[in-house]
């Protein structure tokens, strides 16, 4: 699954729980968020979490929250390797 795959999966997961997933689900399907669009989610998540009382969607709202942050942990880190990657081709080839 790609990262836009699995925040509209966690969008339709929480739609019930969440007033603005609706609305973030019709611009993440098109494109319309940026590189920011995860810390956002959380962001609202975290208001949301914070301002429900029923424990089922607060539980469900919390799951979401800590899925996007572990995605958001997984993309720097990939990010980091990539630049590690490169950093070493870069040596490779200044050495040839």
């Amino acid at each position: 699954m790609t990262k836009k795959e699995y925040i509209l999966k966690i969008l339709d997961a929480t739609m019930e729980y969440f007033p603005l997933a609706k609305g973030l689900k019709i611009l993440v399907s098109n494109d319309a968020l940026g590189e920011t669009t995860i810390d956002m989610l959380v962001d609202a998540l975290t208001k949301t979490i914070d301002e429900v009382n029923d424990n089922k969607a607060r539980n469900k709202l919390q799951k979401s929250k800590e899925f996007l942050e572990r995605l958001k942990t997984i993309e720097e880190e990939s990010h980091l390797n990539d630049e590690k990657s490169i950093a070493m081709l870069d040596d490779m080839v200044n050495n040839i």
